[in-house]
């Protein structure tokens, strides 16, 4: 079997879904999990939608719902005529009414959620995996429309995880043996299903039986969570980009292409910050040998970037990562006493409760300095937790830079007329925060 991947560019609007399904028509065969993300920039509006139903701002809330609803029409509306002679029930195929059935469950779910005590991290987990859902809905919709068929499967109901709200833990045993029970299924012979169907980044806590979502850009992870528990012969990421790029081309216009990547390197470059596919994606393929590939969805006919299958593990490449938006948080002992293994751990512990990572950490005798996502509503509570220990100053408008496997000429040349505040080097790999 293959797992395919789509990404929220690659069904941003109605040609999208049309090279979807072309795609999954031509390259799927005959035993295929599709897993989609949300549409376009739908996550960053219901972020805000959450920030105002949590601060009693309905109004706003409601306004936003329906920016998302006329988003996702204006997107339908040219395939809402495009019925093919294959399918069935043409009139159970209304993607409109799909679209409305669907926000009429996000506004209900909205106001059973006004006023809740929850925290904030698990209140946004209950509201923003509904991007993932109304995508692979009219998906599922624009399928049956076309006499795709295909078996639409609520990613809640199969992956199981911790209440880690916003970094979700896949909680492996129960997690495969729910994927299996729905794969087993003979649904291919009696109902004539050439796929399944599900979203991304989203699943449920195991004990409170809540929505969880698995971290910003979490669908590539679902999408090897599927592979892993199903043995797939591979994963195709369909990206809007060739493959893997030695550098982001939007800020380097003669990034090239990396044709293929061992897992090592793979891993490497997501753990600095490559964005091209989600940090926790390798490791679930990589216990089970299964390759990874990288694929334009704009020219499907490329060979993309293979990660995987067999290449030396010695092998490097370089390239140039940057991570936008960071912030450096420096926290002194109010006391002037060493920053111990005690006080360390605190750190840390704050950190993993808000699902923070620390992309770059500096240690001086008495003052810690770590480089994280600048994101307020986790950095808040780190704050808060750790202020009655520390001083704390945040530096915003930051980037981390990392240089791997370059010559110092080009570390020089990328670099050259850029402000930094300090630099950190490991072996031939160099991180740099700069000042945007």
């Amino acid at each position: 079997m293959l797992v395919f991947k789509f990404g929220g560019a690659s069904v941003q609007d109605a040609e999208g879904l049309r090279r979807l399904l072309r795609l999954v028509r031509t390259y799927g065969g005959d035993s295929l999990w599709v897993v989609v993300s949300a549409m376009g920039k739908t996550t960053n509006l219901l972020e805000q939608v959450v920030q105002a139903v949590r601060h009693d701002r309905w109004p706003e809330a409601m306004e936003l719902c329906g920016q998302i609803r006329e988003a996702h029409l204006e997107r339908i509306q040219p395939l809402r005529l495009e019925v093919d002679s294959r399918a069935t029930s043409p009139d159970q195929k209304n993607l409109e009414q799909v679209l409305d059935t669907w926000m009429d469950r996000l506004l209900e779910e909205l106001r059973s959620l006004r006023g809740s005590q929850l925290s904030y991290n698990c209140f946004y987990d209950q509201v923003v995996g509904y991007g993932e859902i109304l995508s692979t809905a009219l998906v599922s919709a624009y399928f049956d429309q076309n006499g795709w068929g295909h078996r639409w499967v609520d990613a809640r109901d199969v992956l199981v995880t911790d209440a880690t709200w916003r970094d979700a833990r896949i909680q492996w045993e129960p997690t495969i043996q729910r994927l299996h029970e729905v794969h087993q299924e003979d649904y291919r012979n009696q109902q004539g299903v050439q796929c399944v169907l599900t979203q991304g980044f989203i699943g449920r806590d195991r004990v409170s039986g809540l929505n969880t979502t698995l971290g910003r850009e979490g669908s590539d992870f679902t999408a090897s969570v599927v592979a892993h528990a199903l043995h797939a012969r591979e994963l195709w990421v369909w990206k809007d980009v060739d493959g893997v790029m030695d550098a982001d081309p939007r800020l380097f216009p003669m990034a090239r292409l990396l044709p293929s990547l061992s897992y090592l390197e793979a891993v490497e470059m997501t753990y600095y910050g490559a964005t091209v596919i989600h940090p926790k994606t390798i490791q679930p393929l990589q216990n089970k040998g299964i390759p990874l590939r990288v694929r334009s969805f704009l020219h499907p006919e490329a060979p993309g970037t293979l990660i995987g299958g067999g290449e030396n593990e010695d092998q490097r490449h370089s390239c140039v990562i940057v991570k936008k938006n960071q912030g450096l948080l420096e926290l002194v002992s109010k006391d002037f006493s060493f920053i111990s293994e005690e006080g360390l751990s605190m750190i840390y512990r704050a950190l993993y409760e808000q699902g923070l990572k620390a992309n770059l950490a500096r240690h001086t005798a008495v003052s810690f300095s770590l480089v994280v996502d600048n994101d307020p509503y986790k950095l808040q509570p780190v704050q808060e937790a750790l202020s009655p220990f520390f001083e704390i100053h945040l530096t915003q408008g930051l980037s981390l830079w990392t240089l791997m496997h370059q010559s110092d000429k080009m570390r020089r040349g990328f670099l050259s007329g850029k402000q930094w505040l300090f630099e950190q080097h490991l072996n031939d790999i160099y991180q740099y925060v700069v000042v945007e």
